[in-house]
């Protein structure tokens, strides 16, 4: 067997399954549900923001920790480039591996619909998002109007940029699943 051949390029499914398990959407949801029970709007609404921020940042800090842990072919030569360009293709390469790893565990999608990746900017998009459907089916059209779930997407994102060191971004969502049919995240660099 040649060298290449026992050298993986994709995502370790072990650590995908991990995090699966450990940031499982129905208990997030239920809870919430609990937590809203007979509560006016804007106690839901800071109910929601509490509880999706939480989840976000220990979801993406756990998948930048399993990242690391797990390390493939791909995150090696990522890794590579970066310092052989002086660290010049560190945004957005480096944050969109966490981010990749985040969604992959969490959604039932084999890839994160990239719309653009360069120098300035990186931006996705979330199709079919799991947690959206799951607050609506469990806590109904009203409380998932409010995107609830928009906590958890950009409290990763302010995370993982905060813990990277990065450069300064701005963070923005420019699409919403309730409007658009899809959530769009755009990062910036300032």
């Amino acid at each position: 067997m040649s060298e290449l051949a026992r050298v993986s390029f994709e995502l370790n499914e072990e650590m995908l399954a991990l995090i699966a398990r450990e940031f499982a959407i129905e208990p997030l949801v239920n809870g919430f549900a609990q937590a809203i029970s007979g509560k006016k709007a804007r106690e839901i609404a800071n109910i929601a923001e509490e509880t999706f921020t939480r989840y976000g940042v220990n979801w993406i800090r756990r998948s930048h920790q399993l990242g690391e842990e797990y390390p493939d072919r791909t995150y090696e030569v990522l890794k590579e480039a970066i310092d052989s360009t002086g660290g010049g293709l560190w945004f957005p390469l480096l944050p969109q591996r966490f981010l990749e790893i985040a969604y992959l565990s969490i959604l039932d999608t084999e890839f994160l619909p990239v719309i653009e990746n360069n120098p300035w900017r990186l931006v996705y998009r979330i199709d079919r998002c799991k947690v959206f459907q799951a607050t609506r089916d469990r806590c109904g059209e009203g409380v998932a109007s409010i995107l609830p779930c928009r906590h958890a997407c950009l409290s990763a994102l302010r995370t993982l940029f905060n813990d990277l060191d990065s450069p300064e971004v701005m963070i923005e969502m420019e699409g919403t699943t309730n409007r658009d049919g899809y959530c769009q995240f755009v990062v910036t660099r300032v």
